[in-house]
């Protein structure tokens, strides 16, 4: 049966495309970067890696104004974000000591109700070793030989986050950051498939790294990681990273150097002139863009069911053997039970492909665009592209300029903004789609981070912060209990 259904599927890397909601995923999009949509097809109007690089881009937002969709009927807001937001203008976000949180008590006051924090004193002993990290020595002898990506901007007033990179070791941008210079800053980097085609959970220069710090910090709880990096950088007079968002919950882990974040919440995405056109906000805050609309926990529309399908499948394959080994073994009613059990899994392999298909039996382009993403082991899956959906429009010189603003993006000037400084040793948290524009300096020897991302949650429970158990599931999978 599976050989007759190989026919019309002729790779299952098809399948891990849906399976592991990876077709709609704007991943790496976080300080200072942005990246193309984990393992990205060509479904449903999302653009693919390929014509990307052609020179296609997204539409723009044609507006800031409120849009509305008619849905069963009647009306109703894109922007359907139910969490927390900025109280008043020019809000100063609290800071707490660390040592007063525990995991239950920091999801129950700032996770699920979608509220950014910073978090003072001690780091928990699991994070602990990443002050290691302050010792350049340290990193030079563990990762100095390590080929990275470093962004590179045109002056020292110019801001990053416009995806223009170029190739070094790490020795070298260790070395030109020890010497001053405030031209280049290293951010997130490109991501391999592993032999099952899911993207890695880091880069090749964070897994050298790895024994420093835990896969999925105690703090979190039971958030589901979908990337880890460094930041490195050096501006005594502060290098802006843009205004923009991620679409992951960020856990900010600042060793070097002092952050100046300036915030918005979700419920102000109109206003802040996205170069992305707006498609919806989810309640949680994930923000979806035309052409890349997704779950309110990150996935693809349709991998719930191809990972109910999928798991479907492996249980009628499971019958079949049974029923095999019956009638090998001569039970009565032994061939009754093979029936049934072909017909279970005919049943099941045609849910997967309707899984697959979305119902479309027609859709050829996603298995081309799959097969090109996933044909080379260690092929890269995360990349860097320019003038992306969650970046503003707004440059940051305007930001405090209330006379341009109001000639040139006068909606911004109706939005919140909250403010904060994380300094070395403190901890921010973000919730997935916070607009935020980072200033960060450094103190002689550059600036430092580290960071998680975490599937945005859009449950209501500590220990189920998920609507499904898809992203929990694929988690256990890949790392166990761990």
């Amino acid at each position: 049966l599976w050989r007759q259904h190989s026919k019309v599927i002729d790779d299952r890397n098809l399948l891990r495309c849906r399976l592991y909601g990876l077709l709609l995923l704007p991943a790496r999009t976080c300080p200072h970067r942005t990246s193309l949509p984990r393992a990205p097809t060509r479904a449903r109007g999302t653009m693919s890696k390929r014509s990307l690089s052609e020179g296609q881009s997204p539409r723009p937002n044609k507006g800031s104004k409120l849009t509305t969709s008619i849905i069963n009927g009647g009306e109703t807001s894109i922007n359907q974000y139910a969490g927390w937001a900025v109280p008043a203008k020019d809000y100063d976000l609290p800071t707490i000591n660390i040592a007063d949180m525990t995991p239950e008590l920091f999801y129950n006051e700032h996770v699920k109700q979608r509220r950014p924090v910073v978090l003072n004193g001690a780091l928990p002993a699991d994070l602990s070793r990443l002050e290691k990290w302050r010792d350049y020595s340290y990193l030079e002898e563990k990762v100095g030989s390590q080929s990275i990506m470093v962004e590179k901007r045109s002056s020292a007033n110019a801001s990053f986050g416009k995806g223009n990179e170029i190739r070094m070791p790490f020795k070298k941008f260790l070395r030109l950051i020890r010497e001053g210079d405030d031209q280049h800053y290293l951010t997130t980097q490109d991501v391999l498939a592993n032999l099952d085609g899911r993207p890695d959970l880091m880069s090749p220069l964070m897994k050298v790294l790895q024994e420093d710090f835990p896969l999925r910090p105690s703090l979190i709880g039971s958030l589901v990681p979908q990337n880890i990096n460094m930041w490195m950088g050096n501006s005594k007079n502060g290098a802006s990273s843009g205004l923009h968002h991620d679409y992951h919950d960020n856990l900010y882990i600042v060793l070097k150097g002092r952050k100046r974040f300036r915030l918005y919440s979700p419920r102000d995405s109109e206003k802040l002139y996205t170069r992305g056109e707006l498609l919806k906000v989810h309640a949680n805050g994930r923000i979806n863009y035309v052409g890349e609309e997704t779950t309110a926990y990150g996935a693809d529309l349709y991998s719930d069911a191809a990972a109910l399908a999928a798991r479907q499948k492996d249980e009628a394959e499971k019958m079949l053997e049974e029923a095999e080994r019956a009638v090998g073994e001569g039970r009565p009613g032994a061939e009754e039970q093979r029936e049934r059990a072909e017909e279970e899994l005919e049943r099941a392999m045609d849910a997967v492909l309707d899984a697959e298909m979305g119902g479309d039996e027609d859709d050829g382009g996603d298995a081309i665009a799959c097969e090109e993403q996933y044909e080379d082991k260690g092929r890269l899956v995360d990349k860097t592209v320019k003038n992306p959906n969650n970046f503003s429009k707004v440059d940051v010189n305007c930001l405090e300029d209330k006379e341009k603003l109001k000639e040139t993006y006068p909606d911004l000037l109706d939005a919140d903004a909250a403010f904060c400084h994380v300094e070395a040793g403190s901890i921010l948290y973000l919730p997935a789609s916070w607009f935020h524009e980072v200033t960060s300096y450094g103190t002689g020897d550059g600036h430092l981070a580290m960071n998680y991302w975490f599937h945005p949650p859009d449950g209501n429970d500590f220990d189920v912060p998920y609507s499904t158990d898809f992203w929990p599931n694929d988690y256990r999978d890949r790392f166990g209990n761990e």
